[in-house]
């Protein structure tokens, strides 16, 4: 195991650019955090070293020994600087970026297209929830929060690791219409959440929390999709609202 103290060491500030998502590009690399999203990532292959606290080695004793990664301990001090939880584990991942190629994706299938979320923790529940109900990919559109944000990471839990997720123009998503999916939106002006059919060639809009989706995406859409509820609430949030349309995708409460 290597070992690091000074926080002048070349490694440690390349860890600490990381928090930024222009440096996490450019690497192809990002930090993950908590011990069963790690546990999780090691068994897809993305884990490239384990960082480890100094002061809580032993506590993750089993996952280093198992570990196929280089391990490094840091000292507490710095380990500090790199983590955003307030109760870190002490121990990170460093991977390889999950985000995958627009062109590498299935030409056909139950996509998920992230229209302007903004809310991390919102679009981690989605990209999971989207595993769960058999989704094929998750489309990212301009103005969504960075899919390999921290938090959003810790809120997949490790989904985006398993699901394909990338990045889209407006051309990429409307070859999904040209080749004969559906474009199915969440929009407060729709009639029902009814879906007919089997729904194999399906794209599921999702817009900004605020916002809602942009009207000139709103003009492609086929179905637009209400969810009934009572008349005292007028919205969800966007993670919960989406999987629940999902789960209606997939065939779920038929």
């Amino acid at each position: 195991m290597n070992s690091i103290d000074s926080k002048e060491n070349r490694r440690f500030k390349s860890w600490k650019k990381l928090k930024d998502k222009k440096y996490r590009k450019i690497t192809g690399t990002l930090l993950v955090e908590g011990v069963v999203v790690i546990e999780e990532v090691m068994a897809e292959g993305y884990v490239k070293e384990l960082i480890v606290d100094k002061e809580k080695v032993e506590q993750h004793r089993s996952l280093i020994e198992k570990a196929e990664a280089d391990v490094t301990l840091l000292d507490h001090r710095l380990f500090n600087e790199l983590v955003s939880t307030e109760t870190d584990q002490g121990i990170l991942a460093l991977c390889r970026s999950f985000l995958a190629d627009a062109a590498s994706l299935p030409e056909c299938g139950r996509f998920l297209y992230a229209d302007g979320v903004q809310d991390p923790g919102n679009f981690g529940g989605m990209i999971r929830s989207a595993e769960a109900f058999h989704f094929d990919g998750v489309l990212v559109g301009p103005g969504t929060v960075d899919p390999t944000n921290d938090k959003c990471i810790r809120a997949s839990m490790a989904s985006a690791f398993r699901l394909p997720v990338a990045y889209v123009t407006d051309e990429e998503l409307f070859a999904y219409k040209d080749r004969g999916a559906l474009f199915a939106a969440l929009d407060i002006r729709g009639e029902s959440m009814a879906v007919e059919g089997e729904n194999k060639n399906i794209v599921l809009i999702v817009g900004n929390e605020a916002r809602g989706i942009r009207e000139e995406l709103l003009e492609k859409v086929d179905l637009r999709l209400r969810i009934p509820m009572k008349e005292t609430i007028d919205s969800l949030n966007a993670n919960v609202a989406a999987s629940i349309a999902m789960f209606v995708i997939e065939g779920g409460g038929q």
